[in-house]
């Protein structure tokens, strides 16, 4: 009878940890897929705000803060932080601070600050 307790319970334990990991690794999508094909510098968009200014752009970094609601976040990418906003897209991410992440939006300049209103984020 013990042997088949422990064994029961050696069944349960493999099963709720690859339960867990299943999904590790896989990026997860939030908001709509990617339509821009290469990568704009963070650093580039905020040292020429205005040449970004109403286009579309994909930016890569980690998360450094984050909304506590996650409708906004700021990416670091090298040196450079970049405002992410969520919120006017409707969307909102769980707490991912330290997360590398995939953002496309429209750049929009507010006080000669750049700032990106994001339509996807894929985290990785």
């Amino acid at each position: 009878m013990k042997t088949l307790t422990s064994r029961t319970a050696v069944v349960v334990t493999m099963l709720v940890m690859a339960f867990v990991f299943s999904g590790c690794g896989k990026p997860v999508l939030y908001g709509a897929a990617s339509t821009v094909a290469d990568i704009t510098s963070a650093a580039d968009i905020l040292s020429n705000p205005e040449d970004f200014e109403g286009k579309s752009v994909k930016v890569e970094g980690r998360i450094v803060t984050e909304c506590p609601s996650g409708c906004w976040f700021e990416i670091e990418e090298g040196n450079a932080r970049l405002y992410v906003d969520i919120a006017p897209s409707g969307l909102a991410i769980p707490q991912k601070v330290g997360s590398k992440v995939t953002v496309e939006g429209a750049v929009t300049v507010e006080d000669n600050k750049a700032k990106l209103i994001g339509r996807g984020v894929e985290i990785k």
